[in-house]
């Protein structure tokens, strides 16, 4: 059953230093560790999402809040500072972001929710002037999260190599 969420209802959140055990139990979680990777320590997410990590690549972390209960995650980076570590070797362009996004509850999948975070963050980052498009790479078996991206407007475009594997690279343009 979809549900009808309006995108006010919807709020991002800066990632804090008291999200990370809330963001570390998340990640632990079956639906979110088979695409997000193996269990980590507390240590270990402290170290990857820590918000100093912001500084980095242009990555930032965000709660995905509806009427202020964390409802899951999302980020945003710049694929062109990630080259070095190779991700998004085709992708050129400095105005350019990306997204990554996971819902915390596996009740909250299949209701549309991911498709309407996504769309109201992504709506968010095109109020920046510079911003071009908008990427996302799921697995390409990950078809959860190809459903959602493909209805918050993105096209798919091609599989390519990631150092995590194949990926979908998925875009949005700029709305005119």
């Amino acid at each position: 059953m979809k549900v009808s969420v309006a995108t006010d209802r919807l709020t991002f959140t800066p990632l804090t230093d008291a999200d990370l055990p809330v963001l570390h139990d998340w990640l632990g979680r079956e639906h979110v560790s088979r695409w997000w990777g193996p269990q980590r320590s507390l240590d270990e997410v402290v170290r990857d999402y820590h918000p100093a990590q912001r500084c980095f690549g242009g990555v930032m972390f965000f709660l995905i809040r509806l009427d202020a209960e964390p409802l899951g995650f999302i980020q945003r980076y710049a694929p062109i500072e990630h080259h070095h570590e190779g991700w998004w070797l085709e992708i050129d362009d400095p105005g350019v972001r990306g997204v990554d996004v996971f819902l915390a509850s596996e009740s909250h999948l299949d209701h549309g929710l991911g498709s309407t975070a996504v769309a109201a963050f992504v709506d968010r980052l095109f109020e920046d002037p510079q911003v071009t498009e908008i990427i996302a790479d799921p697995a390409p078996d990950n078809l959860r999260a190809v459903h959602c991206f493909r209805n918050a407007g993105f096209i798919a475009r091609q599989v390519v190599k990631t150092p995590d594997g194949p990926a979908l690279l998925m875009t949005l343009p700029r709305p005119e």
